[in-house]
């Protein structure tokens, strides 16, 4: 048996010496690939020249979000259509990517954009063509007005990043299930951006709110094939309600309900539209003596009306509660989690990080359309009381004449 064992060992100290001498290798080559790419990637974004343009919409506005729908279809024509693996895999090129955000505070209710500068004046024509009498000026970093390190011994926080609870394909409540009982000239709408900013409009004291959008133009050459993964989707959905083709492919769907159909007539809607990778966070903030929990999960319900039980729904990622059992057995070990949490959630917000690696590594990420988009972000109808919300009380004139579009 000893013998055995002996020849055995011999036998595949042998074989794993011989097939050593090709794994090490190939190993170390990956592995210097990845930090390669790594490098490049930051070198690449670290050349980006970034900056904040503040919006303000006119007080009269009766622009439904069909406008801003618009506007972000403009907007995807920032999209590479695919990056030359020349440029992606020596010089670190990426797909940029523009920060809708908005920020509640005592002061009032303020919408900002951050973008590439290259991409400023696209971004200007875009937002002058569905609204001439909006004021688009340059706007400061919010955030850096608080300090680089929280939580810390003065103030507290609550932070979340959202995806997508189903696949992509399905989409989440968008505004013209709002529209529907909107009628504007009766002071009867309902904007969907209302409860959020109902609940800004009472912020006092140094209470922030913080909401970011942050959007990258994708499709099928950079990897996001939302139709044929919104084909893979409704084939699983019928077959699971037992529907099949017959011989010449067709669909018996007589003996679908009502409900199925309609899902299927949203999904077919999302993929119609020009997509774009997004990433979602928001952030609520106040010093510790004050700080009030009712006002972030005021927020992350005013999320709720975006959400479906048979299509999507906006689901925290990054909510900062849970250590595990080890939470619960060891209180210190629960605190320490939450804080990193906290802080990680702050960080990538200040950083306006796309994803969790920042285009540092390939992700899945959440896809929405441009309708999808413009229900979370747009110029707020004159229909929404908020009191603080900054608007253009006065028209102004006309955007610039010689505004170039690039």
């Amino acid at each position: 048996m000893g013998g055995f064992l002996t020849i055995a060992f011999a036998s595949f100290y042998q074989t794993l010496s011989t097939v050593a001498w090709f794994i090490v290798p190939i190993f170390f080559i990956a592995l210097f690939w990845k930090v390669r790419l790594f490098y490049i990637r930051s070198e690449f974004l670290k050349n980006v020249k970034w900056e904040m343009l503040e919006v303000r919409f006119p007080a009269d506005n009766v622009r439904t979000p069909k406008s801003m729908e618009h506007v972000f279809t403009t907007l995807y024509g920032i999209y590479s259509f695919g990056i030359k693996s020349f440029d992606k895999y020596l010089d670190g090129k990426v797909e940029l990517w523009i920060s809708f955000e908005i920020v509640g505070r005592a002061d009032g209710i303020h919408f900002f954009i951050r973008l590439p500068t290259a991409r400023r004046n696209m971004v200007e024509a875009a937002l002058y063509a569905q609204y001439p009498e909006a004021e688009i000026t340059q706007g400061h970093d919010y955030t850096a007005e608080m300090p680089s390190l929280l939580p810390n011994d003065a103030y507290d926080i609550f932070g979340a990043a959202f995806e997508l609870a189903k696949e992509s394909p399905y989409p989440i409540r968008t505004y013209d299930f709002f529209e529907e009982r909107n009628d504007l000239k009766n002071e009867k709408g309902i904007d969907p951006l209302s409860p959020l900013l109902e609940i800004m409009s009472k912020l006092k004291g140094e209470e922030q709110i913080w909401i970011q959008l942050l959007v990258s133009p994708a499709g099928k050459p950079t990897g996001v094939d939302i139709v044929k993964d919104a084909e893979k989707e409704v084939k699983d959905l019928l077959e699971k309600k037992g529907v099949k083709a017959n011989e010449a492919g067709i669909l018996n769907m007589s003996g679908v309900s009502t409900n199925t159909k309609d899902v299927i007539k949203a999904i077919e809607n999302k993929v119609s539209k020009h997509v774009f990778e997004m990433t979602m966070r928001f952030i609520y903030i106040d010093k510790k003596d004050t700080f009030d929990g009712q006002n972030w999960t005021t927020v992350m319900a005013a999320f709720q009306q975006f959400n479906t039980q048979t299509m999507n729904a906006l689901k925290p990622t990054a909510m900062p509660f849970y250590a595990g059992i080890p939470g619960k057995i060891f209180p210190w070990y629960k605190k320490s989690v939450v804080l990193s949490k906290k802080r990680m959630i702050y960080d990538s917000y200040v950083a306006r990080y796309f994803g969790v690696s920042n285009r540092m590594a390939d992700e899945k990420m959440p896809v929405l359309n441009t309708e999808e988009l413009a229900t979370l972000f747009h110029a707020p109808a004159n229909v929404t009381r908020a009191p603080r919300l900054q608007k253009i009380d006065s028209r102004r004139g006309s955007p610039p004449p010689n505004l170039p579009l690039e």
